[in-house]
């Protein structure tokens, strides 16, 4: 997927919980940069969330190498700062599912 899709998917999140009543914001380069560990940043019912986004077409969401590694190093920082991780999966043409890590 490349980083205009991302960019789009991580946008659509943002405002998907925007309109449910939370506060979330975006990362500015989280694709792009060594040291970014989210694409996103939400504030839900009192906890906060470091917020990865990703998006499929396929039915499953497939955990490969690369992104269990990215997921890894989110929760690791989630933890150190003690705020949680989750994992939002963009199912296209069906919606969305978020895994709390």
């Amino acid at each position: 997927m490349s980083i205009c899709n991302n960019k789009k998917y991580e946008n659509e999140f943002v405002n998907k919980m925007i309109a449910e009543g939370h506060h979330c914001e975006r990362v500015a380069g989280s694709g792009s940069g060594q040291n970014a560990v989210c694409d996103c940043v939400l504030f839900k019912d009192g906890d906060v969330y470091l917020v990865e986004v990703k998006a499929t077409k396929e039915k499953k969401f497939y955990m490969r190498k690369g992104i269990k590694e990215q997921l890894d190093k989110m929760c690791s920082v989630a933890s150190k700062s003690r705020v949680k991780a989750l994992l939002a999966i963009k199912f296209k043409y069906r919606g969305w599912e978020l895994r709390e890590l």
